[in-house]
């Protein structure tokens, strides 16, 4: 508390929390002297998830002030997800499933979402959300942020459904994510995962190909950041060369050519040489190919087309196409969601009628792994991409039935699913969370009648208990460590000098601590690292003239980029060798004692590879 009168003031202070537990007496009176301040302090216990409303006072005889803020208690474990998804097409079906909690499941924090849709736009909603509200910002999420609500708006806009224009603000959605992209374009003209990597192949064809949609849409798109970014297509190409040197691929070889195609580029010599050696290519290329002589008019698209649905495989209910990519680092990327996707998107443009198209949607909705998205943002945009021009093209069954969904015996959901509730576009949502979700969850639904019910319920929750434990495969794994940084100043002024040295007794409000994260497993391309800070600290850029980044000597191993965020650090790394070491440096303030959760490591394009650290605890002691 300052005192910023003319004398000393005796001050009364007092705090009001709501939402947690104050330890100790809630008003404290001390004498604070002319142009002086004064530290009060409180301990309180965080003793639920949710928010901490905190309301300060200071009276004086003459004066008065006050401030008030809202803090948020994060739950301490790991958050962990289980989900079941189905498509009910029989006249008469009941199906039951499990939706189990763990028995170190955290009871506060625990989100329970069932979804029942008649339409397959029903089932984009969640998917929007999910990538509208991805917290990072590469250039891949940055597209994949805006670009499917653009073309989701589009198709419900031409079949008559739900709009999304005026509840989703896309048109300010779209303005922000081309201003980030702008920004991250490369000198080239391309693209590459973060603003100051290698351009990428596959990056910059993704960029051109969405924005020419957002073109095409009546957006206001730079005709010279298009034109900029086809020159740097052609230069990789011709060369047959990405930003790093590395061979591309058959398979975005399709997908750049497509996308100059898709711009507006009138030279066919990429697309006739694709054609030539389709037979080289794997359903995911042989879609975009399909796709590129679909946009010219060019008659072999039927051709095409009809191999597409020959290589299918299929069954009594679903359809789908296996596909994958050799990657240069050892690994096969697998790309059956995104081959799926382009080939329902494929013949749903050049032949709609065929019987594998509902086949394959049905298999594509029930392949989201995480109940209402699939395995990463780049498959979730695909999918959306697939299943609208499914949606332009089919005429599915107009529902007639009645629903039931039970929830441990108790009915949560009857509904009558008409040709309205269809054209509407709305999933009908069950939710539940913290103590309204039980640690056994048995869900039912019964179907009467005829017409598609397609079904999702995804279950949120963290793992609670004291601490959690490190889990880790041979595949990935991560450790964390603290230590203890000490900067010598330079006599000279000049940048001072740093070390790291384990940590030796307590740890003190102005210390400096080092986070060192070592990330080991296969090799593998796009990682990401997440590390929980505990609350009582705040990560530091710099320190005494040091820039504590890749740059400074042996601080830390490279990264394509750095976040830090009020919460957490997030550390993201291109490609992966198998072994890499980061650090970064905070200041920890506030005196207590916080539980800190696990960090954690995963590729973002192969989710399921994935580890953490167990859980921390830090205590901080005053320094007074």
């Amino acid at each position: 508390v300052h005192n910023y009168l003319k004398s000393a003031k005796q001050t009364q202070i007092s705090i009001e929390v709501t939402g947690a537990q104050l330890l100790d007496g809630p008003t404290q009176s001390v004498n604070i002297a002319k142009d002086g301040e004064h530290r009060v302090d409180w301990r309180i216990n965080a003793t639920q998830v949710g928010q901490v409303r905190i309301l300060a006072k200071a009276l004086t005889d003459a004066e008065n002030d006050a401030v008030e803020m809202t803090l948020d208690v994060v739950p301490r474990g790991l958050r962990q997800n289980r989900s079941e998804v189905s498509s009910l097409m029989d006249e008469q079906a009941d199906k039951s499933f499990s939706l189990n909690l763990p028995a170190n499941a955290n009871p506060q924090a625990r989100y329970l979402r069932i979804e029942a849709s008649p339409s397959v736009a029903g089932t984009l909603f969640g998917a929007l959300d999910y990538l509208t509200g991805y917290p990072y910002g590469c250039t891949e999420q940055t597209m994949s942020s805006f670009l499917p609500n653009v073309i989701v708006s589009q198709a419900l806009q031409e079949v008559k459904s739900a709009s999304l224009r005026d509840t989703n603000k896309i048109g300010e959605k779209v303005q922000r994510g081309l201003d980030r992209l702008y920004a991250y374009q490369h000198d080239d003209g391309g693209w590459g995962w973060w603003k100051d990597d290698k351009t990428d192949a596959f990056m910059t064809a993704y960029v051109v190909d969405g924005l020419s949609i957002a073109k095409r849409a009546g957006y206001g798109v730079d005709d010279g950041r298009i034109s900029r970014a086809r020159d740097s297509l052609k230069q990789m190409l011709n060369s047959n060369r990405d930003g790093e040197g590395k061979e591309i691929d058959l398979e975005t070889r399709a997908y750049m050519a497509y996308a100059l195609i898709a711009s507006g580029d009138a030279d066919d010599v990429y697309v006739n040489g694709l054609y030539d050696n389709r037979n080289g290519l794997q359903p995911y290329g042989r879609a975009l190919l399909a796709l590129a002589l679909k946009y010219r008019s060019d008659g072999r698209a039927a051709e095409v087309a009809g191999e597409i649905e020959r290589s299918a495989k299929v069954s009594d209910q679903i359809a789908y196409w296996e596909s994958g990519r050799q990657s240069h680092y050892g690994y096969v990327e697998n790309k059956t969601i995104e081959a799926t996707a382009l080939s329902i998107k494929a013949l749903a443009q050049i032949s709609p009628q065929s019987g594998v198209l509902p086949k394959a949607a049905r298999w594509l909705v029930a392949s989201r792994r995480f109940g209402d998205r699939w395995d990463s943002t780049k498959d979730t945009a695909f999918a959306i991409y697939g299943l609208t021009e499914y949606l332009k093209a089919s005429k599915e069954l107009e529902p007639d039935y009645t629903v039931e969904v039970y929830l441990n015996n108790q009915q949560v959901l009857t509904r009558r699913m008409t040709a309205t509730d269809a054209s509407a576009g709305q999933p009908f949502i069950i939710l539940r969370k913290a103590g309204e979700v039980a640690d056994n969850n048995e869900v039912r639904v019964v179907k009467r009648g005829r017409g598609a019910l397609y079904l999702s319920a995804n279950l949120d929750y963290y793992t609670g208990g004291e601490s959690t434990a490190a889990q880790s495969s041979d595949k990935l794994k991560i450790t964390r460590e603290y230590l203890s940084l000490r900067v010598t100043e330079d006599e000279n002024g000049g940048p001072g000098k740093w070390a790291i040295e384990p940590l030796r007794g307590e740890i003190r409000s102005g210390d400096l601590i080092v986070v060192k994260l070592r990330v080991q497993g296969a090799k593998g391309e796009y990682l990401l690292v997440e590390d929980p800070i505990p609350s009582g600290g705040e990560q530091i850029e710099r320190t005494s003239g040091i820039n504590l980044n890749y740059n400074e000597g042996k601080w830390t191993d490279w990264y394509s980029t750095r976040e830090f965020r009020d919460q957490k650090t997030a550390i993201f790394l291109r490609v992966f060798d198998g072994d890499a070491t980061f650090q970064y440096a905070m200041r920890v303030q506030v005196p207590g004692q916080f539980r800190v959760p696990p960090a954690r490591a995963e590729m973002m394009y192969q989710p399921t590879v994935q580890a953490n650290t167990a859980s921390s605890v830090m205590t901080i002691l005053d320094r007074r």
